[in-house]
């Protein structure tokens, strides 16, 4: 997976255009997505670990939350994120 990052450009540095860096956001989005789907229909087919799936892909992506982290906390992290982007909470 590629991690976008909003770093300044530097002088002779490659830079991804917008449109460069939507097609990467949703390439993640999907690949999110779909883990998340997995995961689901896994727990729903009683499957051992339906969480490896989701698991995986944020430890690929350095994103696995800290040991002890409360699920209310993490979810709290996202609500601003709706505002940010100019719709309701």
């Amino acid at each position: 997976m590629t991690a976008i990052t909003h770093a300044p450009a530097r002088s002779g540095a490659l830079t991804l255009s917008d449109r460069d860096r939507l097609a990467l956001l949703l390439a993640d989005y999907v690949a999110l997505l779909a883990h998340a789907r997995a995961a689901v229909a896994a727990a729903e087919l009683g499957e051992a670990d339906p969480t490896g799936y989701l698991r995986d892909l944020l430890a690929e992506r350095g994103q696995r939350p800290a040991a002890g982290a409360s699920p209310a906390q993490l979810m709290a992290c996202a609500m601003p994120a709706p505002r940010m982007l100019g719709g309701a909470a």
